[in-house]
């Protein structure tokens, strides 16, 4: 009841430009409003991570590329200049926690599938051959990121596993742990984990963001994905 929002109900933040959508924020509310609606029964909470995951759509969607852009600035009505990764996994993780929490008969369901399984389709075109994904989705000369692979590893395995998208995407699932599992440590740390990022309108700022041993943002996706991937296995749908 406290956060910003745009006139049509959105989730937004006051920087770095007034009333901006960030993506990453649809990580920050859907899970909590889903686990809301499931815990009172109240639908509002539900319809409320539903206008989300439309409206974050409709502001961040690049229908050219397949992928989302990590913002969009209200006051000059455009987007900004990055198709940054982890962003796009937050995306995906919010939508796979809805799903997870929607009563399966809830209107709007099959549509929020729909949006999901789009987004998958689109982030596969631009996976690497080492199975993982650049930090810029679509600039191959960016680096190699764990923590947004970790999201995708896991939104994926978890679809398949739900029945929410064919089957046929396990590979992509399949190819992106054994690109991850490469850059564990023996001692169980894993590398290349892009630090704390926020919203620059250059793209030499999202090229050039260190990236780390074991960062945080890496723990719980690889946790994640790791559980989805051996569920996949004991379907006899990976290794």
């Amino acid at each position: 009841n406290r956060q910003l929002r745009l006139d049509d109900g959105t989730l937004c933040r006051n920087n770095p430009h007034n009333r901006t959508i960030w993506a990453d924020d649809l990580y920050m509310s859907v899970p909590f409003l889903a686990r809301m609606g499931k815990l009172t029964g109240d639908n509002k909470y539900f319809d409320d991570a539903i206008k989300q995951v439309l409206n974050f759509n409709k502001y961040l969607y690049d229908p050219a590329k397949g992928i989302y852009f990590h913002c969009w600035y209200s006051d000059v009505a455009q987007n900004g200049v990055a198709h940054w990764l982890r962003c796009n996994g937050w995306i995906a993780m919010a939508q796979v926690e809805l799903l997870s929490n929607l009563p399966k008969s809830y209107p709007g369901r099959q549509q929020l599938i729909t949006y999901l399984q789009r987004q998958l389709t689109g982030i596969s075109r631009y996976q690497d051959q080492s199975g993982l994904w650049h930090q810029l989705i679509d600039k191959p000369d960016s680096y190699l990121e764990t923590s947004g692979t970790a999201m995708f590893v896991y939104a994926i395995a978890k679809a398949v596993n739900e029945h929410w998208i064919p089957s046929s995407y396990k590979s992509v699932a399949i190819e992106g742990w054994k690109g991850l599992a490469k850059k564990v440590t023996p001692d169980g740390r894993v590398e290349d984990v892009c630090v704390g990022t926020g919203i620059e309108d250059d793209i030499l700022f999202y090229y050039k963001r260190p990236k780390v041993l074991n960062d945080f943002h890496v723990a719980g996706p690889i946790l994640l994905a790791a559980t989805e991937m051996m569920k996949l296995v004991k379907g006899g749908a990976g290794h």
